[in-house]
């Protein structure tokens, strides 16, 4: 039996969660915190530390070559801190406030995802001080630029050659098992229509009317699609603008939408741009004055693994191993760089530490005892599959 207890140093995982967390890393701003994590890595004995041009980190326990090769992936950069007080403090405080019982450690981050970033870093540490020979190689990667939801970092990392044959992300799902997510579309949706005098605007034809049309259509009359695991589609608009502007008093002839589409695996991007059409073309067939143009913004693949898959098991038996059950199987509300892995042949699942509903709120917190829980279970379906 694995004595996780005593392989797991407490301090050393606390502290240098508090420490990235001190560290400010913004997207694109991702240098310094890097530095901390490729430092820490060697100081814990990995066998290669490697550091790329954005600065995204890999680190790699060495097997013999006789087993899998297992990726754990997180990311290095945070969201803005808007008017979070204290954001990089990194501070350890009472988290009843927060939902939690128990001590959190606090700031921007910090769940969403330095603490799960620091337990998958002090795993490797705490093979190292267990002495388990591997078989497979373990590879911890800490990826930049995830905030910005185009999936740079990782991209930039699979392109390189990096492969592995299953993965764990570490986004924050409070210590249950996540098999996917949803997939984000945005798209521009412009209303057409004539200008006039604002004192005659029988005279024009006004695209902010006409978009008021699309936006009730879209709220009564647009069906969305349901998942099993994944939940139901959604659809909401994200801003909204027209032109020429109110410089002078005129009737705009464009008003422009944009349009988010959390969409199903099922689903594709030109099937999603005929059904925002299909739904202009119904408004126009009663209103000759409807004209709209639609166009893609954003595209975010949707991320699902099946929850009897290799990976989904080894994670549920590391979890009853340490915590005693399997707990739930569940899907993340926002997306993460595990969907760009499953497209890559590479199937992920997702662990760690903290509640995804205070990421990117004044609330951002990591509980303690959820930290080293999910290094507990990291360090033991190391064992499991690569020991």
């Amino acid at each position: 039996m694995l004595d996780l207890s005593a392989a797991t140093d407490r301090d050393r995982l606390v502290g240098f969660a508090r420490k990235l967390i001190q560290t400010p890393s913004l997207s694109m701003e991702e240098e310094a915190v890097s530095g901390v994590i490729a430092g820490e890595m060697e100081d814990l004995g990995y066998d290669e530390v490697q550091v790329d041009a954005l600065h995204n980190v890999v680190g790699t326990l060495k097997g013999s070559g006789d087993g899998p090769r297992l990726l754990f992936n997180g990311h290095s950069d945070h969201a803005g801190v808007g008017g979070m007080e204290e954001p990089f403090s990194g501070k350890i405080i009472d988290g009843v406030s927060f939902g939690y019982q128990g001590r959190v450690i606090y700031g921007r981050g910090a769940v969403d995802m330095k603490g799960a970033v620091a337990a998958m870093v002090q795993a490797g540490g705490a093979i190292k001080r267990l002495g388990v020979k591997l078989k497979g190689d373990v590879l911890i990667s800490a990826v930049v630029r995830e905030e910005m939801a185009y999936g740079e970092g990782i991209r930039a990392l699979l392109q390189s050659g990096m492969s592995a044959d299953f993965a764990v992300s570490g986004e924050a799902s409070r210590l249950n098992v996540m098999v996917g997510h949803r997939g984000k579309f945005e798209c521009e949706i412009t209303t057409l229509g004539r200008t006039s005098h604002g004192g005659f605007p029988q005279g024009g034809i006004n695209a902010i009317f006409k978009m008021n049309r699309l936006l009730t259509a879209l709220q009564e009359e647009y069906e969305l699609p349901e998942h099993p695991f994944l939940g139901r589609a959604t659809v909401t608009c994200l801003d909204i603008n027209a032109s020429p502007g109110a410089l002078t008093p005129i009737v705009p002839d464009r008003c422009t939408a944009v349009i988010d589409r959390r969409f199903l695996p099922e689903e594709t991007e030109e099937s999603l741009l005929e059904g925002f059409r299909a739904l202009c073309s119904r408004l126009a067939s009663s209103d000759a004055g409807f004209r709209a143009e639609v166009r893609t913004r954003k595209w975010f693949p949707a991320m699902f693994t099946e929850p009897a898959s290799p990976i989904v098991q080894a994670v549920l038996e590391a979890r009853r191993k340490v915590m005693g059950a399997p707990g739930e199987i569940g899907a993340w509300y926002f997306g993460v760089d595990g969907t760009f892995l499953n497209q890559a042949g590479i199937p992920c699942v997702g662990f760690g530490p903290g509640n995804e509903y205070l990421a990117h709120t004044p609330n951002d917190s990591v509980p303690l005892q959820e930290l080293i829980t999910a290094c507990q279970v990291y360090t033991q379906l190391m064992v499991d599959l690569c020991g």
